[in-house]
């Protein structure tokens, strides 16, 4: 690994925790954020999941950006609602789509009030 590798390593979010664990700096607060994503530890409601994934739907004309669904699936305190939004990343990934996982998740939000439009 190059010298530019290691830096690279060494300076994610993970490595600082841990180092700073090891070195017993639990004193200060430590809020780790990655660009305009919330903090790691922040959880939201499964409505608010939902209204994100309609803004996200809303705003793109079409299915919803992996990213958003990454989100969802990282910080929804709604287990069935993050296993699906996992499942749509994953079958993306795999496939290009994910129709039974989209199709997953707008149940998943009608049950938390929120409407998600159908293809």
């Amino acid at each position: 690994m190059t010298g530019a590798g290691v830096a690279a390593v060494l300076a994610t979010p993970a490595v600082v925790l841990a180092a700073l664990a090891v070195a017993g700096c639990h004193d200060a607060p430590v809020q780790v954020t990655r660009g305009s994503t919330a903090p790691a530890l922040v959880k939201v409601s499964g409505h608010r999941a939902c209204e994100q994934l309609l803004a996200d739907i809303t705003r793109r004309g079409g299915p919803p950006d992996i990213s958003t669904l990454r989100q969802i699936a990282d910080h929804a305190n709604a287990p069935r609602l993050a296993a699906d939004a996992r499942t749509a990343v994953r079958d993306i990934d795999h496939t290009g789509t994910a129709p039974v996982a989209f199709t997953l998740l707008r149940s998943d939000c009608a049950q938390a009030g929120v409407r998600i439009p159908g293809p």
